[in-house]
């Protein structure tokens, strides 16, 4: 009977590290804009009808662009080998020169990595999106399904909007993941596992004392 009780001990525990929030985006894989530019041209570079974007790409002059956290955070949900997302590349990539002071990419490949995938629902959620496909891009509370280049002086005003904020007052979704209304989820986790850790004693301690009780 310890021997059984042992093992379910060791199976509630072992479930409460599967179903702790914190572990879901433990592969999440973050590419920044130089790296989704190198994915870009290394699937696209071979392929035929792509030419012009690819050399875009190979152009495009980031000498002066650099990662900071005091910069707004633009979120690209792509998929490899989609062309739109391509096109969203590209476009990131021109406007640089112009607003690469103002904005970080942050690039999650999706069709290759579940937990990005999970990452991307998560975020349109938070939105109250609903997302069929990508590229889906993300700047402040604000989202974009699919790219064209119409979408383009939107997205330089809502970086521009948001840069211009007081950083504590940006809204950036990743953050807002990490909010107490998530929190909530691990402690209601926790609450189940530590009920169901104390119905096992009590049952375990029931069956014993009959057990003992019947000797």
């Amino acid at each position: 009977m310890k021997q059984k009780f042992l093992y379910l001990l060791m199976a509630v525990i072992s479930l409460s590290f599967l179903l702790n929030p914190k572990a879901v985006n433990a592969e999440v894989e973050v590419t920044n804009l130089q790296e989704a530019i190198d994915e870009e041209i290394q699937v696209f570079g071979s392929a035929g009808g792509y030419d012009e974007y690819v050399n875009k790409l190979k152009e495009a002059d980031l000498s002066n662009y650099k990662e900071d956290k005091n910069k707004v955070n633009v979120y690209l949900f792509r998929g490899s080998s989609c062309g739109h997302c391509l096109d969203a590349v590209v476009y990131f990539s021109s406007i640089v020169g112009e607003f690469g002071q103002y904005f970080n990419l942050k690039s999650y490949e999706v069709w290759a990595n579940s937990d990005n995938s999970d990452l991307m629902q998560k975020v349109a959620n938070k939105l109250d999106d609903e997302v069929n496909g990508v590229p889906y891009i993300v700047i402040g509370n604000k989202s974009w399904s699919g790219f064209t280049e119409s979408y383009g002086d939107e997205m330089k005003e809502v970086i521009k909007e948001q840069y211009d904020k007081d950083s504590k007052d940006r809204y950036d979704v990743m953050n807002k993941l990490d909010s107490k209304e998530d929190s909530s989820v691990a402690g209601d986790v926790i609450a189940v596992i530590v009920i169901l850790l104390v119905v096992g004693a009590v049952t375990f301690g029931i069956v014993f004392a009959r057990k003992k009780a019947s000797q």
